[in-house]
């Protein structure tokens, strides 16, 4: 097979699984199989009800990956997330009891309502992929990804996610409410006896194992990037620093991550090289969360999205 079909034929196959599940969604299910190809984490934001749960579950299952949810609260503790270590009598000796971080696929559902220290238990995990207890570090595998959610209108029992935390997610996608058409067919899947609880029902089955994975990835990182697209992804993360809307710009964590992007995109597409609108179309989710606005530009209603298109609108595009 030649190496720039893999990532763009495991679109196809994942679309056409998930689609018996999930109605639209598409630019979602995306940027959910781009964090895959290239190993990294994604904030899902949107009203409840929208299906972010199942979006996580039924990715989980057609990619055959381990799948653990965390109910965030004000109550969970770090050793919630990552584990203790618990005395056995019988052998006179602590024995470490792995918490639900230990998987491929971990949903961290409605994040922002726990405090900031639990809210940090994931950070090592995050960025290493890997956790330290008892001074032992434990590896979690290079499949092991963070979906996490959180609902946009609700800030009572809320804790804002700290830049650091913030900036260790790839992508911040928008879960937007149905269009009528999709929720029409929506409402006539449940009517027909479709069950969230049921994938295997709805017809989700395995699509990618762990060598198909492995192998597209593989691909996404031979995908070539000339010095004219280089260049343009730093001058956009160069204009988020010096725009007039924006206390804080994109970090270098962001650019690499904006560079990563545009590869997975471009061989999703079906091509082993980069173009400028690879790049501009993954700005927006790979930086909008990482930039910090100025209290004059949040008063005019610049929103986190709006600066970011404006910052790169004073980039030009190179030919």
């Amino acid at each position: 097979m030649p190496r720039v079909t893999r990532a763009a034929d495991l679109r196809a196959a994942l679309h056409a699984t998930l689609s018996r599940a999930i109605v639209g969604q598409a630019q979602v299910l995306d940027g959910l199989l781009l964090a895959q190809l290239v190993g990294g984490h994604v904030l899902l934001e949107g009203v409840p009800g929208t299906a972010k749960t199942l979006m996580a579950r039924a990715m989980a299952a057609a990619t055959e990956a381990r799948f653990r949810r965390v109910q965030f609260t004000p109550d969970l503790l770090p050793s919630d997330i990552i584990g203790t270590s618990v005395y056995r009598a019988d052998s006179g000796r602590f024995e470490f009891r792995e918490g639900p971080i230990f998987t491929d696929m971990l949903l961290a559902d409605e994040i922002n309502r726990a405090p900031a220290k639990t809210q940090a238990a994931l950070l090592e995990a995050m960025e290493e992929r890997q956790v330290t207890a008892d001074g032992t570090r434990l590896p979690l595998g290079d499949r092991f990804m963070v979906i996490a959610t959180q609902n946009p209108i609700e800030f009572e029992g809320t804790y804002p996610l700290p830049e650091a935390q913030l900036d260790r997610f790839l992508l911040k996608l928008a879960v937007p409410l149905p269009d009528t058409d999709s929720e029409s067919e929506l409402l006539r899947r449940v009517d027909r006896g479709f069950s969230p609880l049921d994938l295997a029902a709805a017809g989700v089955s395995v699509v990618v194992d762990r060598n198909r994975l492995a192998e597209a990835r593989s691909e996404v990182a031979s995908v070539e990037v000339g010095d004219p697209v280089i260049g343009y992804v730093t001058d956009i993360c160069a204009a988020t620093r010096t725009s007039p809307d924006l206390a804080l710009g994109a970090s270098p964590r962001g650019s690499i991550s904006l560079l990563l992007c545009a590869k997975g995109m471009a061989a999703c597409n079906g091509r082993d090289y980069v173009v400028p609108d690879d790049v501009k179309d993954l700005c927006v989710p790979v930086l909008r969360h990482r930039l910090v606005r100025r209290p004059e530009a949040e008063i005019a209603g610049v929103t986190e999205t709006a600066a970011v298109e404006r910052a790169v609108n004073r980039v030009p595009v190179p030919r």
